[in-house]
This record gives structure tokens, C-alpha cells and sequence, in this order.
């Protein structure tokens, strides 16, 4: 153990960045602000601040355990990912004696992700293909990373079925968690992603707690929180997670994601939307407990979140998928005018997903024309039947084509949320256009289990 945490000599870099069982990841819990449950219920909810660990991330124990038992030395790495395994395996490589890493990653990744792959020194390798790709699909970004990992001179670690995964969680979660709070550990929740913090811990709480209450996450088809998976797409992860959850999976929207994050941070928590995806759930499955009478099984105990990393990465994000009464206004004291990003949506009236499809006749809206501004990747994935795609980099061209008669009609301009549709309305509005936004974007469309054209097998309907 390493009370100081003092990591000197020639080895001191890796003995900070190797996982130990005796390196204890800070587990917080949340007052009574932050939790209804504690009051009335003597319900604990606390967290597990795996964003504390050196590379800031859940992520960075089952990607040491993948290097390190793969046998890197010398070879170049690829693996299927755009997010955290990926870009520790970048940044720990050089630990392992790695030539390279590479991801093969969906070209949806946002371009924030990127640049943080750029910066872990990680060659990214875009490809086209479902949002949910099938693990036995020749096409799917798994399947590519295995198929070059058996290359000479390659490796592929194999996030989605190598147990090197799970059982970096069974050896350093599940006995810290264990060793933190004993036998008033009620119930351990995650999301749902390639499922190893959840398979892991799990494992190893139930050696000690056989009665233990597992709980897990999965996102709302089409809504974007980082790392977790929709029902369907979790048929891609080949370890049994299914086996080991006590509780029905429950789901979550990138709303409730983003808006318990952003509670957390303001709490003085640097979580993100995947550990605020994880807390939503927490308190879902205490009160569906509740309202089954079963409230004694968890009196006087601790429902764990796992939290997987911070909010630093998805900042961009926060403003994109919850509206501006969540933040306050900036002035721009150099000229008086307020700033655009707290304007965009004054005075740009909002057309409910509810309301669009009570609309629509045949598939099609019988008082708007129906833009939308995403990107095509996106709009080919899925996209409102009737909807006619112009890109929001070509919007203002558009605009200045329509005849005198286009120009009477209504407009409503969709995205994915409502950032790029609003800049779409605002610049219609300066051609003397009438502009309408579809309130949620096509999330909210998804989410509510209205009809899409093109739907991927993954994005099944929200019950």
C-alpha cells in the first residue's frame, strides 16, 4: 500500500498508472438534496468516482488488463473503439512496449472524441456502418478490428469478449466496494456498454453477498450517451451479464443523463453523462423497490453508481442536449448584445414529437415541410418519414433559391437535438421564412417510438 501516494523512481510512472486492489477509488454519498430516498427511506445512494483514476476514466483498469495479458510488446494495437478503452490503450501502450494503437470507430464519433484520441497519440480509422453493428457482421467495426489483429505484427485485445475485461473489475471494483461498505452494500448499479464493470464487480460481490441486488442501464434508441448501449446492441458483447442483473435493465434518455450529470457538477461531482446515466438508474430502480412494497430489502444499505469518468470531454455536449434555462446567461460586456448560444432559441416556437405525428397523414406533415439539417451519415441511420434532407452547411444556399411560393410555407427544421436546427430556423427567419424546431430533435421523435424511415435493427421501440 501507498498511503502518500508518493510514485518515485525509475518505475514511478508505471506504478501510477498500474491498477491496485489498495489504491481505493474515492466512494461518495450523496446528501439528502441528492437523494429522497435517504430521509423517508434510510436508502443510501452513494458513487464510485472512477473518474478519480490516474487517466481519468472507468475504462483505463480493463485496458491495462487487456494489454497486459495480450502480449503487446512489439506488435501495433487495434480495437474496435471511440472512446475511453481506446484512448487509454493510447496512452498506456508505451508502458507495454506497443509500436502503435489504432481504432476502428463508427464515423458517427463525435469530433470532440477525436481530437482526444489525436491527443493520446491514437491513429482512428473511420468507417461506415450500422449505429448497433453486429459482432458477426464482416462489415462491423469489431469484425474489422479482429480480422486486422491477426495480422503479423498486429494484436487485437478484444474489449467485447476478452475476460481480461470483466476480471480487471472482479480482482479491483468488486473488492474495493466490498471492503468500503461491508454488508450494507445493497445494490450495485451500471450502465450498460461492453458490460465488464457490471460483469466484473458483480462476480466478485456475489462470492461475499450472495443476496446482492444487481442493477443496469440502457439508452433510449438514437439518444447519444457516451459508452452505454441500447438493448439491442448489447447482443454484440459475448459476456453474461444477463446472468447476473437482479433487476429488470431500466431505460434512460440522453435528457435525464445530461440533466443528472449537470446536478452532480453543480454539486461540486465532476461526473459525466454516462455516470449521470448510471445515477438516474439508481434512483429508478429504488423507486420501482418502493413502489413494490419492497423498500425493507434496501433499508440502512448503499446503492452504488458506478460513475465512469468526468464531464471534461462532453462539455460541447451539455449545451447541445439540454436547453439554455439550464445555464446562465453571458453578456458580452464588450459590446452589450447578449451572446448568441443563450439567444438561439428566443422566439423560434417549438413544434412538440407529439404533435408532428398527430400531423402527419401517409407519412408525410399536412401543414410543414420538414427539413432536416443533419449531417448525411445521420440522416441515412434514420430520419422522420417526409423529411427532406439539406445539410445545415448548405442551408443559407437553399434559402436563397426558394421561389416567392416556397417561401409561404412553414418550415419546421429538425436535428438530432435542437443546437443545429435552431441555427437553421434563425437563418430562415432572416430570409423572412416561417421556421419552426421540432422540440428534442429526433431523439425525442425516437424516443417516443414514432415511425422512422430506414430504422437499423438496433433502434427498436421504446415501450
Amino acid at each position: 500500500m501507498n498511503p502518500k501516494r508518493a510514485y518515485l523512481g525509475a518505475d514511478g510512472l508505471k506504478g501510477y498508472l498500474s491498477p491496485a486492489r489498495d489504491e481505493y477509488v474515492p466512494l461518495v454519498e450523496l446528501p439528502s438534496a441528492l437523494n429522497q430516498y435517504l430521509d423517508s427511506h434510510n436508502i443510501h445512494i452513494s458513487l464510485k468516482l472512477m473518474n478519480t483514476l490516474p487517466l481519468g476514466n472507468v475504462k483505463s483498469l480493463p485496458a491495462y488488463n487487456l494489454l497486459n495479458s495480450t502480449g503487446v510488446a512489439g506488435k501495433n494495437i487495434v480495437e474496435s473503439s471511440s472512446g475511453n478503452t481506446v484512448f487509454s490503450m493510447g496512452l498506456l501502450a508505451p508502458l507495454f512496449g506497443a509500436n502503435s494503437v489504432h481504432a476502428i470507430a463508427s464515423g458517427n464519433v463525435s469530433n470532440g472524441k477525436l481530437k482526444l484520441l489525436q491527443l493520446a497519440n491514437v491513429n482512428v480509422e473511420l468507417r461506415d456502418g450500422p449505429i448497433c453493428p453486429d459482432a458477426s457482421d464482416p462489415t462491423s467495426t469489431i469484425a474489422v478490428a479482429r480480422a486486422q489483429g491477426v495480422r503479423d505484427g498486429w494484436v487485437n485485445p478484444g474489449q467485447y469478449d476478452n475476460d481480461a475485461n470483466p476480471q480487471a473489475h472482479q480482482e479491483i471494483t468488486g473488492p474495493q466496494l466490498y471492503d468500503q461498505l461491508g454488508e450494507t452494500l445493497g445494490m450495485v448499479v451500471a450502465g450498460l456498454g461492453t458490460t465488464g464493470t457490471l460483469v466484473g464487480t458483480s462476480r466478485y460481490i456475489k462470492t461475499q453477498l450472495p443476496a446482492i441486488k444487481i442493477g443496469g442501464a440502457v439508452r433510449v434508441p438514437n439518444n447519444k450517451v457516451p459508452g452505454v448501449r441500447t438493448q439491442y446492441g448489447l447482443t454484440e458483447v459475448a459476456f453474461a451479464w444477463q446472468d447476473l442483473l437482479t433487476e429488470e435493465p431500466v431505460m434512460i434518455n440522453e435528457h435525464e443523463a445530461y440533466e443528472t450529470s449537470l446536478e452532480m457538477i453543480r454539486s461540486g461531482l465532476l461526473v459525466g453523462p454516462s455516470s449521470g446515466f448510471a445515477i438516474a438508474a439508481a434512483r429508478s430502480l429504488v423507486g420501482a423497490l418502493l413502489r413494490d412494497g419492497l423498500a425493507d430489502e434496501l433499508r440502512g444499505k448503499h446503492v452504488v453508481a458506478i460513475c465512469p469518468d468526468s464531464c471534461f470531454p462532453y462539455v460541447d455536449e451539455y449545451f447541445e442536449v439540454l436547453d439554455e434555462d439550464y445555464f446562465p446567461e453571458i453578456k458580452d460586456l464588450s459590446t452589450g448584445r447578449w451572446h448568441e448560444a443563450s439567444s438561439l432559441l428566443a422566439d423560434i416556437p417549438e413544434i412538440t414529437a407529439d404533435e408532428l405525428h398527430l400531423d402527419m397523414v401517409d407519412g408525410v406533415s399536412r401543414h410543414f415541410t420538414v427539413i432536416d439539417v443533419r449531417d448525411a451519415r445521420e440522416f441515412e441511420d434514420h430520419h422522420i418519414p417526409g423529411s427532406v434532407h439539406i445539410p445545415l452547411i448548405g442551408i443559407k444556399e437553399w434559402l436563397g433559391e426558394l421561389n416567392e411560393k416556397e417561401r409561404q410555407c412553414k418550415y419546421l427544421f429538425v436535428c438530432s437535438r435542437m443546437q443545429r436546427s435552431a441555427r437553421a430556423a434563425r437563418s430562415a427567419r432572416d430570409y423572412g421564412v416561417s421556421a419552426y424546431i421540432l422540440s428534442g430533435g429526433t431523439a425525442a421523435w425516437s424516443e417516443a417510438g414514432f415511425e422512422r424511415t430506414r430504422p437499423m435493427l438496433c433502434e427498436v421501440k421504446h415501450p
